[in-house]
């Protein structure tokens, strides 16, 4: 069947390899469908299906989607029936997957990390155990790392929380924001929350 490359929102894509391919033949295979102009400035979440990938290699998919201007929003593993894998950049959570906008007064809570195809809107509370990704507006308030992990981060489209957490540490919204045109990401550096653009 081959790897299968598809739109979840713009500039975001899900990338699901095919398991039944060896990790070289889903990486040769990656590297001519990334040819396209399409992809350029995008964004992807990877889908590894079950493959039992090393450091080096998913570093060398990483470097891929990069020269690619591709940017990596995450991992997720549907087929994982290995409970002993010890890679926990792909295997530290379940990802959940929120195929919708979050309107104001809505919450979704959930042990893992969290991936919203839509926005969360005012008002809105998203909170994980993981790490939080936005394919859209963030403007509500979000809680990563809920447990006390502050590897976690949180990353959106366009990010603009009322109220962002991350572990034990708060960051506020500012009074006025400007508009922002490229993916940003939260993470704790030195005892406080950064947010930096995702090249």
């Amino acid at each position: 069947m081959g790897i299968e490359i598809k739109g979840l929102t713009v500039p975001a894509l899900l990338i699901k390899l095919d398991p039944n391919l060896t990790v070289e033949e889903n990486i040769s295979q990656l590297e001519k469908k990334l040819s396209s102009a399409i992809f350029k400035g995008s964004y992807a979440v990877l889908d590894y299906g079950g493959l039992d990938l090393n450091e080096e290699q998913i570093k060398r998919i990483e470097d891929l989607l990069k020269s690619h201007n591709t940017g990596i929003l995450g991992y997720q593993n549907t087929k994982s029936t290995n409970k002993n894998i010890s890679k926990p950049i792909l295997e530290k959570k379940s990802l959940k997957i929120i195929n919708k906008t979050l309107r104001s007064g809505q919450t979704v809570e959930y042990d893992g990390d969290i991936l919203i195809l839509g926005d969360v809107n005012p008002d809105a509370y998203v909170i994980a155990s993981g790490s939080i990704i936005v394919m859209g507006a963030l403007r509500g308030v979000v809680h990563a790392g809920a447990n006390g992990d502050e590897t976690a981060i949180i990353m959106a489209l366009k990010l603009m929380p009322q109220q962002l957490r991350i572990g034990g540490y708060i960051a506020r919204s500012p009074d006025s924001y400007e508009e922002v045109n490229q993916p940003e990401k939260a993470y704790i550096e030195n005892n406080q929350i950064v947010i930096e653009k995702i090249k």
